[in-house]
């Protein structure tokens, strides 16, 4: 019974590092902490962003203090698999969500996610619903 339960509790928490598969109530019930609008607007001027989409591309972005952005991604999981770059803009907006806007060469990318913080790492998500699925996203400056 011991085994099965540290079983468990270990592929737990191997699922949560990956990222993949969580939920909002996942990630709630590891004591994460919504950002507030006030906290975002402190940790994003100037970040550097860092997500991969199911796909497998990993695409990377930085915001300016002022708004824009420069992004790029390594083209992994398209067709031609080629890097590829665009640029946007990045806000918060009034309900404290971090939202982007990136022309891609071939298609416009707009979202707007709310963010919460577990230990070091960043979940975004597209909803407060507890079954929102979550996106893991590095943020560094």
């Amino acid at each position: 019974m011991r085994r099965t339960i540290l079983f468990a509790a270990s592929m737990m928490v191997f699922t949560f590092a990956s990222g993949e598969g969580l939920t909002l109530a996942d990630v709630k019930a590891t004591s994460a902490v919504q950002l507030s609008a006030d906290d975002l607007k402190q940790l994003l001027p100037g970040a550097k962003v860092v997500n991969q989409i199911p796909s497998g591309s990993t695409r990377r972005w930085q915001n300016s203090p002022g708004g824009d952005l420069a992004a790029s991604s390594d083209g992994r999981g398209n067709a031609t698999a080629r890097v590829f770059s665009g640029s946007g803009t990045w806000s918060v907006d009034a309900k404290g969500a971090y939202c982007v806007r990136i022309q891609w060469p071939m298609q416009t990318e707009e979202w707007c996610r709310y963010i919460f913080k577990a230990g070091d790492k960043y979940y975004t998500f597209l909803t407060l619903d507890d079954s929102a699925r979550a996106w893991e996203f590095e943020i560094s400056k």
